[in-house]
């Protein structure tokens, strides 16, 4: 990216007084003097009137985010914050407005859902208990296969398995300074391994004489191999993205920490949904005619439902702190209050307060899409290849794209829970106004920045995989002494790996969204707060200046 000159001072004389307290008297948000920033000036910020021009930069000839003489930029849509202070917290009103519980009802669903699959448990972990005392299903250690599946606690497995996530957190962590020193040249990288990646498997394929695939991946590596000509000008502003974002993580080690929490609850509370789904088989299942009456049928939807819910209210918890740490960050860090002393659990406190009935709402959304699908999926299982199954294959198609379109705009809705305590339905639809406004940019950053998290996380399970692979081979453990579990052991470790990579990337992931969403909506903040990086980013993406409405 060329070298980007300050402005010139003539053309940003500094107002006697911040433009958003002019006409009124200073209170003490703004008493000190800020930095200059007039997004109502008709000639400095070169913004265009062609959209394509506002998304991808100043015409041919004219370096990014340099003034555009004759050029009038559109009227400044967003109403400048104040600068006043929220009495009851301390922060200013418009990142914090006064707390507020929404959509309570989602959330006394939600805990009665979950109450009634606790108790559920209860009946299931007894059946087991009482099954495995009397010997039905669980023969002693040692005869058949059992045994050898003991082993996996045994000290060599866990072993194993320890070598796998120490070798995945190694990775992530080496990963993330990568990141974090040289975003430019990842972006880059990441990107053309994608398209290599996708060759690559197209000529597998091709080799394996499995046409259709190979078809498949081919259009997607030249699919994707084109679209490095549209998406190289978006790479300077992801660059600033990524390396603002990772700067601002490091500064909060708590965000990981809550990260690597939420990976844990969610693999704690997997093992006890699995633990449930095997009592309720235990209790219901037929095992003289070898059919699944439709009671158990029924329950085991319900199980589905509850795990998916439960899960995704998880998953949003730690998404919408995460994303309270960083947008605290943009509006406070810099300014006369400065930062509060602990953000994380000021944020976390929030996201189970305030939040949680907007996180409910918006995961049970979610949670209804994939149990939907979960069904379709067995009645595809079931149709034999018929007409019923191409039917339930047309089903499942439709309900993963609109899963895919709800998950998506639900990340950035949940940021205008964080940010701005809104409702769920608010948040959805304000998201939905960004993704009108700026859908282009925002969908072509997350893009570049996720496929450099998704390339990390293949590359730290294949050497999560190696490292397991090596200690099975030289040390050879009893329970896999003939070599039966290596396959599956490795690949075990591979998706280890893979996932402690990924939730490094979630905390990016959060902070590269919520940070967009602030700033469609309140350029004008950091221009005040930390104006050097404001300006890094207004040369890489001039139409920041202008607030989405």
């Amino acid at each position: 990216m060329a070298q980007y000159n300050p402005p010139d001072q003539q053309k940003y004389p500094p107002p006697q007084q911040p433009y958003y307290a002019q006409g009124q008297q200073q209170n003490a948000y703004n008493a000190q003097q800020q930095p200059a920033y007039n997004p109502n000036a008709q000639q400095q910020w070169g913004l265009h009137q062609d959209p394509q021009q506002q998304y991808f930069g100043a015409p041919s000839g004219t370096p990014q985010g340099q003034p555009i003489t004759g050029v009038v930029p559109p009227a400044y849509e967003t109403a400048p914050y104040d600068g006043t202070i929220n009495p009851d917290s301390g922060l200013p009103a418009k990142f914090n407005p006064r707390p507020r519980y929404n959509d309570c009802w989602a959330f006394f669903l939600f805990i009665a859902q979950f109450a009634a699959f606790v108790v559920l448990s209860g009946f299931a972990i007894s059946k087991i208990n009482e099954n495995r005392q009397s010997g039905i299903y669980y023969p002693a250690p040692g005869q058949g296969n059992s045994g050898v599946a003991l082993g996996f606690f045994s000290k060599s497995g866990l072993i194993t398995m320890l070598i796998a996530v120490l070798t995945g957190a190694v990775i992530s962590v080496l990963y993330f300074m990568l990141t974090e020193a040289f975003p430019r040249q990842v972006i880059k990288v990441t990107f053309a391994l994608s398209i290599i990646a996708y060759l690559a498997i197209a000529i597998y394929y091709f080799i394996r004489g499995l046409w259709m695939p190979a078809i498949f991946g081919l259009i997607f590596g030249i699919l994707y191999a084109s679209m490095w000509f549209f998406w190289k000008s978006r790479i300077p502003f992801a660059t600033e993205m990524l390396r603002a974002v990772t700067s601002i993580s490091k500064k909060y080690p708590a965000t990981f920490v809550l990260a690597f929490l939420g990976l844990f609850v969610q693999i704690a509370y997997s093992v006890y949904f699995v633990v449930v789904i095997s009592g309720c088989y235990e209790m219901y299942y037929d095992k003289d005619t070898g059919t699944t009456p439709g009671k158990l049928q029924a329950l085991i939807v319900c199980c589905f439902f509850s795990f998916y819910w439960t899960s995704q209210v998880i998953k949003n918890i730690i998404h919408v702190t995460l994303a309270g740490v960083f947008a605290t960050y943009y509006f406070m860090a810099g300014s006369p209050q400065g930062m509060s002393k602990s953000p994380t659990c000021a944020s976390f406190k929030r996201a189970c307060t305030t939040s949680i009935g907007s996180i409910c709402f918006g995961s049970l959304i979610i949670a209804v899409i994939q149990t939907l699908r979960a069904v379709v999926q067995i009645l595809r299982s079931d149709g034999n290849g018929g007409f019923l199954a191409f039917i339930a294959c047309i089903i499942d198609c439709f309900l993963s794209c609109m899963q895919g379109v709800i998950e998506y705009v639900n990340k950035y809705a949940f940021c205008q829970v964080a940010i701005y305590g809104k409702a769920y339905i608010p948040a959805a639809r304000d998201t939905w106004t960004i993704l009108k406004d700026r859908g282009i940019v925002q969908i072509i950053n997350d893009n570049l920045i996720g496929n450099v998290w998704a390339m990390g996380a293949i590359m730290s399970g294949c050497f999560s995989g190696l490292a397991s692979y090596l200690y099975l081979r030289f040390e050879n453990p009893p329970f896999n002494s003939n070599g039966e579990f290596t396959y599956v052991i490795v690949v075990m470790a591979f998706v280890m790996g893979m996932q402690m990579l990924f939730t490094v990337g979630t905390v990016i992931d959060s902070g590269v969204a919520t940070t967009f969403v602030c700033l469609a909506e309140d350029p004008a903040a950091l221009a005040r707060t930390k104006p050097e990086l404001f300006e890094r980013i207004r040369a890489t993406w001039p139409a920041v200046v202008q607030g989405v409405n």
